[in-house]
This record gives C-alpha cells, structure tokens and sequence, in this order.
C-alpha cells in the first residue's frame, strides 16, 4: 500500500484503538478511557418500553403505540490526575462526561410471530436524553385465530458516548453502539357480548293479561352464556312471568324472550316505557323498552270512546247546520217611501 495514499479515515482507528487499549491498561478491567483522560464514568442509558393500548381485536388492523423512555443516570464520576494548568480543559471534560447516559441515533424494530404481523418499518430516533421520553407507532395486523397473551418484542440499536477527552478546548467523545431487546405482551381478546334488543311487539289492553316479545340480538364478538331476560315492571302493569331464559347467545345470534304481564284497568291507551334488564356470565345490561297500551275492540272503554267520538261529531255536524241554515235565511228589505 502505498503510504501516500492511505486515507486519514483509517489512520484514526488505529490510534483510536490504541487509546482505549491504553486506557484500559491504566484504569483496570472493564474501564473505557482515553490515554491523558481526566475523569472515568460509569453510567449509561436505561431504556424502558411501555404499550398504550396492549388490548386488541382479532381479526383486524391497527396502530400499535409504545412510548419509550431513557431512565439513565451517572453511578459514578471518578477524577484522575489534574495536572497543572489543565484545570480548564478538567472542568469541561467532567461536564462532557454527562453526555454518557444520552442514547444517540436509536433504531426500534418491533418484532412478532405469527399471530401479529408488522406492516411499518423501523422507527428512528435522533437522541433520546436522560428523562426524555418519545411516543412510537408501528401499524400492526392481527391474525383472526389470534386470542390471549401475544408476545411481541422491540429490538433497540444505539450509540452511547463511553468517555470524552478534550484538548486545546476540543472535545473527542468515544461512541461505542449499543442494543438491547424488550420482551412485550399484548393481549388479543374479542369485544365482550352486547346484547340489545332489536324489536319489540306487545298486546296490552286495559284491565286484561297480555304479552310483550323482545327479539334479543347479541352485536359482540364473544358468545354471552347463560343468558337471561327479566322484565322490571310498573303501574300499570304487573308481571305475571317476568323471567325468560335465553340459554347462550353466539356473536350476530339472536334469541326471543316472553313475558307474561297484566295491565291495570285504568290504564289509558297510551306508549309507555318497561324496563328490562338482559344479564349473562360476566356482565349485564338494562335497556328501555317502549311498549304500548290500545283499547280493545268492543270493551267498555272502547265502546265509551267510541260514543263520546260520536257524540261529538254529532253535536260538531249540527252546531255546522244551524250557523249554514242562519247564513241563507233571507233577509227583510225596509219599504221604499216617497220623496217629498
């Protein structure tokens, strides 16, 4: 090789080489220092990884966020040999030797098995400080047959600074690269039944029994077991029967439930609302059911309205043929006198 041509790139690993071997003979096993260094540091950055939303869905597609935080601190910062006039230079170096717990030029790879497929690529981060903390995001799909515990892992690639020298007021820091791997959990979990009632249809007449069906609808993504329907009644009415069993209710199935009720004889025919309270293993709901009350064909009450409606079309029709009868009546005409 020919010595004119060698490029300044490569003789600075050497040298750089030789420096932390240097140092390393001075400070002991396990210590990276430059040759003539002032201060040795222990200490770097700690990073920590944390999933926002760690529930997903089976079957489908989404952003998975992460916020990563830097935890790092200096253990320790052990002085060296000062020698005199290099107090300055000493002070900036001790300062400069902080920098060791900043994560620099950081990679995130989020890893997965089968279940959980990556669809974003790596996500990168300039620096990330001590106490520094940066929201991550990788767009995710998640497998249909996916269900409990998913382990997922963050692969972490960084450069971290080791020590710092400085001479004629320049600072050389020494970056060594850094990596790590977090170990994740999501959980995949179907969204919990959600019963509601689709239809409802009732024949309620005053004073009798009657009957109101609900067409119950389960719109989760888990089977709701052991499920049951109870009606919670109020004047007018009373429940006769108000328990009706649905048994397991798969996701998008539905179920009826009957009720037997009786409605009081005062009762004006009218809407009301009934509530109904619709439970199964592992949770609950009540809902508002309209229902309404009609008067029955040929019943007393039916017969009185049905008299009174009359009664007052007629008493309208006749009231319209007096005031027609009045507005053709002629009227008389005074006789026409002579004049004088």
């Amino acid at each position: 090789m020919d010595p004119d041509n060698i490029s300044p790139k490569v003789l600075v690993i050497p040298l750089l080489i030789l420096a932390v071997l240097a140092g390393e003979a001075a400070s002991g096993p396990g210590s990276v220092r430059f040759a003539e260094d002032y201060y040795k540091v222990e200490g770097g950055p700690r990073i920590d990884v944390s999933v926002v939303n760690p529930v997903i869905s089976p079957g489908t597609s989404g952003t998975l966020r992460l916020i990563l935080a830097n935890d790092g601190v200096v253990d320790r910062l052990v002085p060296g040999a000062v020698p005199p006039g290099k107090e300055a230079e000493a002070a900036q170096e001790m300062l400069a030797e902080f920098g060791c717990v900043d994560a620099s030029n950081l990679v995130a790879t989020l890893r997965s098995g089968g279940s959980v497929e990556v669809i974003s690529g790596p996500a990168t981060i300039e620096i990330l400080g001590p106490g520094d903390t940066r929201a991550l995001q990788f767009d995710i799909k998640i497998d249909e047959r996916a269900e409990g515990p998913v382990p997922i892992s963050l692969d972490l690639e960084y450069e971290h600074q080791v020590d710092v020298s400085f001479s004629g007021g320049t600072a050389t820091p020494l970056y060594l690269p850094s990596s790590r791997t977090i170990d994740l959990i999501l959980s995949v979990e179907r969204r919990p039944p959600a019963l509601g009632v689709m239809g409802a249809r009732s024949i309620l007449h005053p004073g009798e029994r009657g009957t109101i069906s609900l067409i119950i609808r389960n719109d989760g993504e888990s089977r709701a077991q052991n499920s049951t329907a109870r009606l919670v009644a109020a004047p007018p009415f009373s429940t006769l029967v108000d328990r009706s069993r649905l048994g397991d209710i798969p996701p998008g199935g539905v179920a009826v439930a009957r009720f037997d009720v009786f409605v009081e004889g005062s009762a004006r025919a009218q809407e009301y609302r009934i509530g109904c309270e619709i439970s199964h293993d592992g949770g609950a709901t009540t809902l508002s059911i309209p229902v309404s009350v009609v008067l029955e064909e040929g019943s007393a009450p039916f017969r009185t309205l049905i008299l009174g409606a009359l009664l007052a079309g007629g008493g309208a029709a006749a009231l319209w043929l007096i005031r027609l009868k009045k507005s053709r009546s002629p009227r008389r005409r005074s006789p026409i006198l002579p004049r004088r």
